[in-house]
């Protein structure tokens, strides 16, 4: 034996410093949970070039930074939330739509033999949202709600492209399963969709709030108001958050970033109270290309609205 030798990777370890890593527990069927992590690691189907498949596990290489105690809450989130995480959807090679039908089945599993426990998927792009979606509509056939957060429509025509990160919303909507009225876009920008796209999802009876509403109106103001309304006619709600919601200058690694959208504060705040909403069964964390982050810039942002989200679930539960 050679004195003074680690293993290679080891980290400084503070024994009254937990972090995340040391909260969340591998799934196995043994195991009792209230949300579970699934990674959906595709990033083949988007438009422009992404390395975004990266991103559940760059997600999860944070864990050994952040801890699960919110000092603005006194909360400890590990005392009042049980997570899991259930590792990553195998994607085949070269066949999208087979990688699109693995996310589908793997959600309609999921939903199957977990209908009470929250589901939060990491991705990938936004091609990752429309399979979900189509898995759950499979599995707890009903009247779904969805929170849309992204600066894009992402209803694109399937004739150019097939399906993409530019059509999850499109395929919801042809899909059967899913009614406009019960979808609401937040942090639409200008200058970025066409007005075809634009008029289609009004046509469909879509609700949008442009960024600029968003700065006007209010984020909580506007999410209360929809979820509220959404409630009336709707059995669950399903939360999709595109990073490139996020104004570039908090989220320069997206693979369409843009000005004037929204802060991290807005964000942090919207999360942590849809998180404490019991009628919110799931949530997608979608599109950074951790390959072009700055000092992993965009990857803590989106580990920090993570971590808000499951805030909100944990002061619920702190509460009963």
């Amino acid at each position: 034996m050679i004195r003074g030798v680690e293993k290679a990777g080891t980290r400084f370890r503070d024994h009254l410093d937990q972090k995340v890593m040391d909260w969340i527990r591998p799934y196995d069927e043994s195991i009792e949970f209230d949300t579970a992590l699934l990674g959906a690691p595709l990033s083949k189907t988007s438009i422009s070039h992404s390395a975004a498949f990266r991103l559940p596990d760059a997600i999860r290489s944070l864990f050994q930074t952040f801890t699960p105690f919110s000092i603005y809450h006194r909360l400890d989130l590990s005392e009042h939330l049980r997570l899991v995480d259930m590792g990553n959807i195998r994607m085949h090679l070269t066949d999208l739509n087979a990688c699109l039908e693995a996310i589908e089945w793997a959600c309609l599993d999921y939903w199957k033999q977990f209908p009470h426990q929250r589901l939060i998927l990491l991705g990938g792009d936004h091609a990752i949202t429309g399979a979900s979606l189509l898995g759950l509509a499979q599995a707890r056939p009903g009247n779904y709600g969805i929170l849309h957060f992204d600066a894009h429509h992402d209803v694109r025509n399937l004739q150019d492209g097939g399906r993409s990160n530019g059509t999850p919303f499109r395929t919801v909507l042809e899909s059967g399963n899913f009614k406009g009225k019960n979808i609401v876009q937040i942090g639409i920008q200008d200058y970025v969709n066409s007005r075809i796209y634009h008029e289609y999802v009004l046509q469909h009876g879509v609700t949008v709030h442009s960024a600029r509403q968003v700065r006007h109106t209010g984020l909580m103001t506007l999410i209360e108001q929809e979820v509220n309304r959404l409630r009336k006619q709707v059995d669950a709600i399903y939360v999709s958050f595109d990073m490139d919601v996020i104004d570039q200058s908090f989220a320069p690694a997206v693979p369409a970033p843009s000005s004037g959208g929204l802060d991290m504060w807005q964000a942090i705040e919207a999360l942590e109270w849809l998180g404490s909403q019991p009628d919110v069964i799931g949530f997608d964390l979608v599109c950074i290309d951790p390959e072009r982050d700055v000092r992993d810039l965009t990857v803590r942002a989106a580990t920090t609205l993570l971590m808000s989200f499951l805030t909100g679930q944990a002061l619920n539960s702190s509460t009963k």
